[in-house]
């Protein structure tokens, strides 16, 4: 298993599969200041009524056929439904064609994990390069390791050098990938590993 092509420029690391939670090293360079004046006794409960929009890592891996962006909004919709998440939930995947930025809510609310820990105070957090802390929760509220798919930039355009078929291909090409185990640009964006890999995805409620 051959990581392709080290995006040197953002300082990215080599994307595995492992289950392991820990940090194997994020880019010391990267800045990973967040804001510290979000409550930090937000409301762990997921009613419905709170204004937090939850993000999860899914608890399967896969290579990075998912049959496109609707595929992988799909497996989004589905583990969540599973482990009792209402509301509309998509995968944080970007192709060339089209990036989480336009996909995706730009919601003035909190992104918070599925047990209510602060991820980011809203979408331009969300964007500014680093989140409060790594997304590393299933919609069951298990820590999953490892790394996932996501095609996308820090800022939530898309990476521009391959996408796996528009995340249609399994075997052939690269896409870019990110680290469950980094709160740093890292968590989006750590290497560009063989569309082969089997590595999970980020989802996000809108």
């Amino acid at each position: 298993m051959k990581p392709a092509l080290l995006l040197a420029s953002l300082g990215l690391l080599a994307c595995a599969s492992s289950e392991s939670p820990t940090d194997p090293g994020v880019d010391a360079s990267v800045d990973a200041a967040t804001d510290s004046g979000m409550d930090s006794g937000m409301d762990s409960g997921m009613d419905a009524s709170v204004l937090e929009r939850r993000i999860f890592v899914t608890d399967s891996v896969q290579n990075a056929d998912f049959g496109g962006l609707d595929g992988a909004d799909a497996l989004c919709t589905s583990q969540a439904l599973a482990n009792g998440l209402e509301g509309e939930f998509k995968a944080w995947l970007s192709t060339m064609a089209s990036s989480v930025s336009d996909r995706l809510t730009h919601s003035s609310d909190p992104y918070v994990l599925v047990d209510g820990t602060p991820v980011a105070n809203d979408w331009d957090d969300l964007v500014d390069g680093s989140i409060l802390v790594p997304i590393n929760l299933d919609a069951s509220g298990q820590i999953r390791g490892g790394d996932v798919w996501t095609g996308t930039l820090p800022n939530g355009l898309p990476y521009t050098q391959g996408d796996c078929a528009g995340f249609t291909n399994g075997t052939d090409g690269i896409g870019l990938c990110g680290s469950t185990a980094s709160a740093a640009a890292s968590w989006t964006a750590s290497s560009t590993p063989e569309c082969s890999l089997e590595l999970r995805l980020y989802c996000i409620e809108q």
